[in-house]
């Protein structure tokens, strides 16, 4: 009996800073049934080419312009889950390194109607954990318990059931875009991975966590991270999309006054530091919120 066929999907934007980590370390995957597609999001600095070369049997899809990292992905998955031979649609950003045999443990815990995420160390800072799988509190919108930069413990090491996963490395059955959908091209980026997990969720799937399987992310390493204008704006505004969208009335009501408050705080800080570009980002993603505008920034 074949193994599973699993469907790497990788967008790049502008990372030819980090594809060769990411690339060598592909080429040491130990499991024997996988593939990649590389949609490029119109960059300018050469991933393109340095992808087509590294990688020359992947499945290329070139955007004529930034479709995010939603649009990226749902170009690759309108035919990837149309596709028999695949099983499984594996999630990975171009900023990761991932380990030898790190897909193995990932296909033995899925099914059919289970997602898996592995475990993701930050890049370059040993025994420190990413974000990146665990319990999202639908009360503030964020982390249930702090995850980013903290050291591993015991319950680290323990595979369990959980309810949110990022999508910089996230197993998927292909069925799963049928039945939950594509991703919600209204983030653009960030936040999406939650609003897929829920959907996810709601739909009868779970999401399994496997320390076996062992990745690295160099966080950040394309767009920025959380503490530059644009991954501050694109979090200011798709924050409070994502509770609005999941969310009651009356609960969205205290998710607000919660965010504003602690936004009005963070704001203040970064005045304080001169870092008024991020003050003007975040204003900018609560503005663009409440006038409904989404997608790529204008």
């Amino acid at each position: 009996m074949s193994l599973p066929h699993v469907a790497i999907l990788t967008v790049t934007t502008n990372a030819a800073g980090h594809l060769g980590r990411y690339f060598d370390a592909l080429e040491g995957v130990t499991y024997p049934n996988w593939s990649l597609t590389i949609v490029d999001n119109a960059s300018t600095d050469g991933s393109a080419e340095i992808s087509r070369a590294r990688r020359p049997s992947a499945t290329f899809v070139q955007n004529d312009a930034n479709l995010g990292f939603t649009g990226a992905c749902n170009r690759a998955l309108l035919a990837l889950r149309d596709t028999p031979s695949v099983d499984y649609v594996l999630f990975l950003n171009d900023d990761t390194e991932v380990t030898p045999a790190f897909l193995e443990p990932l296909v033995e815990f899925a099914g059919v109607r289970t997602l898996v995420a592995p475990k993701t160390y930050l890049a370059g800072r040993e025994g420190l954990l990413d974000d990146a799988a665990g319990e999202f509190d639908w009360w503030r919108g964020a982390w249930k318990h702090k995850l980013l930069g903290r050291k591993e413990s015991p319950e680290d090491n323990r595979p369990r059931q959980i309810d949110n996963a990022n999508l910089s490395c996230l197993l998927v059955p292909r069925q799963a875009f049928h039945e939950v959908g594509l991703l919600d091209d209204a983030f653009f980026v960030y936040y999406d991975d939650t609003d897929f997990c829920r959907r996810a969720a709601e739909k009868g799937y779970r999401i399994l966590y496997e320390p076996r399987s062992v990745v690295f992310h160099q966080k950040g390493a394309t767009l920025g991270g959380q503490f530059s204008p644009f991954g501050c704006y694109y979090l200011s505004r798709n924050r409070p999309y994502l509770m609005r969208k999941h969310l009651p009335f009356g609960r969205f009501a205290v998710f607000w006054a919660y965010y504003m408050g602690t936004r009005a705080v963070r704001m203040a800080l970064w005045f304080a530091r001169g870092r008024t570009d991020l003050v003007a980002a975040t204003l900018g993603g609560v503005r663009d919120f409440l006038l409904g505008r989404m997608g790529a920034r204008r």
